[in-house]
């Protein structure tokens, strides 16, 4: 196969699985909105942060303990990458057990800290509570999913991500709407999808293209620092949603009260759909660009990093199109209550917020190439940057000058920095001939 066929291959079906992990909340937005208002979505919004740390750490010892895994392949030393799999599920493992002890236990402590008030904190607790106690599982399949995809089994992968969206989309409609479960009812649906993912996924260990497995190994520090410092970029870009969120959520808040955060919520639930298209991008060549650059074929490197970049500004243009062209569609389908007030704030927010995922793609790629031949100064410095150091400052002083105008126009702002910056950053790198 030529680089364009193995690319398409490998994005496409990446692309399909991010979109099924970003759907578990999208699914809960369109049915909560509809089965229980504008406090449901607005309780929903507010958790999001929580979800977005979840998902980062699932990104970072996915990506940190795949990446070796696949540089390690390619080297023909299976035991060492072999082991990095099986610290991957260990520190899975660790890492869950706070979030089920604090989210289970205090969850009306931890909404009241992400700015939920008295007419939803009850609500968006106990979604909080349902989803947070499947933490375990979310972060476990983002790692399977990550390993499998660089085992070269992108398909599985993906099958495996769409029959767990389906799932939740057909359970959060059982549970909303006949049973009447409301927040609790889209939660358990949320929660269940990922070891419907996971049974899939495992299909992959009866392989005989299977290439990795669990292995005895002893504690080495080694393993755990190249998984953090590997996968640091790809968890600060799932963690910079959280942030983002969480401040927007407060700014908005005092501009607009509940209503404004509920049309955000609109906003910020498209904004991870769309995301997860150049995040499967970015992680789609991860595995691409590794393998290359094990093997020293640098010219394959610098091709996979160009159908990178020009398939990333097409899905912006047609994405951005869209927005332009249906924007009363979109907001209709989340807007259940017919409330005017929310929909004029969230269609001037569409045209305005979008505009920067022209840059989000580009700076995701760019960030996701630099972590995939291991130089992770310049990985690390652009995740954050995007992670919040730009986009924070600029949220609140705009806000102050042009009030909900100024909110929306700083996310296009700070990327557009962002991505200058990745210029300069690229443009320094040492070039391949």
């Amino acid at each position: 196969m030529n680089t364009k066929k193995i690319f398409l291959k490998y994005v496409l079906f990446n692309i399909l699985s991010m979109i099924g992990i970003s759907c578990y909340v999208l699914a809960d937005t369109l049915f909560i909105s509809n089965g229980v208002g504008l406090d449901g979505l607005t309780a929903l919004n507010l958790t999001l942060p929580v979800y977005n740390l979840i998902f980062g750490l699932g990104a970072l010892i996915g990506v940190g303990g795949a990446t070796r895994f696949s540089i390690l392949r390619a080297q023909g030393k299976e035991y060492d990458a072999s082991a990095y799999f099986t610290y991957s599920f260990w520190m899975t493992m660790i890492v869950s057990i706070p979030f089920i002890i604090i989210g289970g236990v205090f969850p009306e402590i931890v909404v009241k800290m992400l700015g939920a008030n008295y007419e939803v904190i009850d609500i968006a607790a106990i979604y909080l509570r349902t989803f947070i106690i499947f933490t375990p599982f979310f972060i476990f399949e983002h790692v399977v999913v990550t390993f499998i995809r660089n085992d070269h089994n992108p398909r599985l992968a993906s099958l495996a991500m769409l029959c767990a969206t389906l799932f939740n989309i057909l359970f959060d409609y059982i549970l909303v709407y006949p049973c009447q479960l409301g927040m609790f009812g889209a939660a358990l649906a949320t929660g269940a999808s990922p070891i419907i993912a996971l049974s899939i996924c495992s299909l992959h260990f009866f392989k005989k293209q299977n290439h990795f497995h669990f292995v005895k190994c002893y504690f080495q520090w080694e393993y755990i620092k190249n998984i953090i410092q590997i996968g640091f970029p790809s968890f600060v870009t799932e963690l910079s949603s959280g942030i983002i969120v969480f401040v927007f959520n407060i700014v908005v808040f005092n501009i607009g009260g509940n209503t404004a955060v509920a049309s955000y919520g609109i906003i910020s639930n498209l904004a991870i759909v769309v995301t997860s298209f150049y995040n499967g991008i970015a992680q789609g060549i991860q595995p691409l660009i590794s393998q290359s650059y094990a093997k020293l074929n640098y010219q394959n490197m610098k091709s996979y990093l160009r159908y990178a970049y020009i398939t990333s500004l097409i899905i912006s243009l047609f994405i951005y199109v869209c927005v332009i062209i249906f924007p009363d569609s979109i907001v209709a389908i989340f807007n259940s209550e017919s409330n005017l007030v929310m929909a004029k704030i969230a269609k001037e927010g569409l045209f305005l917020y979008f505009a920067g995922f022209f840059f989000v793609g580009l700076n995701m790629i760019t960030t996701s190439y630099f972590a995939s031949i291991e130089k992770m100064k310049p990985s690390s410095t652009l995740s954050l940057l995007r992670g919040g150091i730009v986009i924070i400052p600029l949220v609140v002083i705009l806000a102050q000058i042009l009030g909900i105008h100024g909110v929306w126009l700083s996310f296009p702002i700070s990327e557009l920095c962002v991505f200058i910056f990745a210029l300069f950053l690229k443009h320094k790198e040492v070039s391949y001939e």
